[in-house]
């Protein structure tokens, strides 16, 4: 009775466990980059920003002084003086506080970007070993095919011992690729489940994602209505703004001292209260600034700033236009690969088993491995296809551009 509770309850805590963890979801998975490590630095920063501000205080110097007219040490002389901010600084520090602030966000959305990147390649890593994997399974079962027609219709083909060897020797080479395939891809699931923890295996044979012609068709979209800029440029340019704020705020810093005002109290000025106080007003007369030399560097190193902003952003352009040149070449190389493989579905080359047409087996084994190459060639365009499309999109800001998109959905579902 004990052993049978025991089962029973092991069985509830399976089923439970089992329940608890869903089935993987490509839009879950990459939803997970918005709670990415890397992004907690930035968030932490605005957060401190939302109570923490710049604002410099308007009055910059408070001073009491006090003195006695002789020897005594009673006092009679009482002066406190007031040196207010200058409106020009104070208005500096604002405006730097909101570059500062715009500054954090996009390096928020830069490491989200950066998040859904390394997320979009592991996908894209693991589609292609899938399907290099269902690719080696169905070769597979061919070639063994092929061994089994040797091994018991001998008479009705023309072959020799060399074609038998061929046909095993094909058969050893895809069991050790779909080995290795298979690690891959449990290399990469390991990966994946790092961040987002699902049931079984990816099925991307079950999963709606963009086909060829819909990426071929999306990039001619997105070449010719080019919006967004990559995330990278848009940080580089936000933080010269943010640099150049912080040199109008030196700048006003070395005028800091534009006056003061000072009231004064003294017992041995006249015999009446009244002419006992008094006051002064200073103003500063900006004839020399000793703070030049240091503001022109820092003007030069602004300037230094926007050449590098200047050249990134004409590298970036000729990597968009390098990325449009590869897929142009990738479109002719898939249309030339698929219309191989389609004479080849045509010729049915396995039905060709007639003694009569003289089917030599080493044909059928030449076949067949062109068939495979020809697959092998297919997927290795296919992902060259996806890795480009998603440079392209990363190049143009639209991987996280809002609303957040799934690129690799058919219908470019939001997440």
């Amino acid at each position: 009775m004990m052993l049978k509770s025991f089962f029973l309850i092991a069985i509830i805590l399976h089923l439970f466990i089992n329940s608890s963890v869903s089935q993987f979801s490509m839009e879950d998975f990459l939803a997970t980059a918005r709670n990415d490590l890397a992004l907690g630095p930035s968030k932490a920063k605005l957060d401190f920003l939302k109570e923490n501000n710049f604002n410099g205080p308007w009055i910059s110097r408070v001073e009491f002084r006090t003195r006695s007219n002789d020897a005594n040490f009673s006092q009679e002389d009482f002066r406190f003086r007031i040196t207010p901010g200058n409106p020009a600084e104070l208005k500096a520090y604002k405006r730097y506080y909101t570059k500062q602030v715009n500054l954090l966000n996009i390096e928020y959305q830069e490491e989200l970007n950066n998040a859904l990147l390394q997320r979009y390649y592991l996908a894209i890593d693991h589609i292609f070993e899938f399907k290099q994997q269902s690719n080696l399974e169905k070769q597979l079962q061919i070639n063994r095919k092929l061994i089994d027609m040797m091994s018991k219709s001998m008479d009705s083909y023309s072959m020799d011992l060399g074609d038998l060897i061929d046909a095993e020797s094909d058969d050893l080479d895809m069991k050790l690729k779909l080995e290795n395939a298979k690690i891959k891809m449990d290399e990469l699931e390991y990966l994946i489940k790092e961040f987002y923890s699902f049931s079984g295996n990816p099925k991307w044979d079950e999963i709606d994602l963009i086909e060829v012609h819909d990426i071929l068709n999306l990039f001619a979209e997105f070449k010719d209505k080019q919006s967004g800029e990559y995330i990278n440029l848009v940080r580089l340019d936000q933080r010269n703004a943010l640099a150049a704020e912080r040199f109008n705020i030196e700048k006003s810093e070395s005028l800091r001292n534009i006056g003061y005002f000072q009231a004064e109290y003294d017992t041995d000025r006249g015999n009446e209260t009244s002419e006992h106080f008094g006051y002064q007003i200073g103003i500063r007369i900006p004839i020399v600034n000793p703070d030049k030399p240091d503001l022109n560097r820092r003007k030069l190193e602004l300037m230094d700033d926007e050449a590098l902003l200047e050249k990134r952003k004409d590298n970036i352009r000729k990597d968009m236009e390098l990325a449009v040149l590869r897929m142009e070449s990738y479109e002719i190389q898939y249309k030339e690969i698929n219309q191989k493989l389609k004479n080849v579905n045509q010729q049915n080359f396995m039905e060709l088993n007639s003694p009569g047409k003289a089917i030599k087996i080493s044909d059928l084994i030449k076949i067949n491995e062109f068939y495979i190459d020809l697959l092998a060639k297919k997927n290795s365009l296919e992902k060259d296809i996806f890795e480009t499309y998603l440079e392209y999109l990363n190049l143009n800001g639209k991987l996280s551009e809002l609303p957040l998109r799934n690129y690799l959905s058919k219908n470019l579902t939001e997440f």
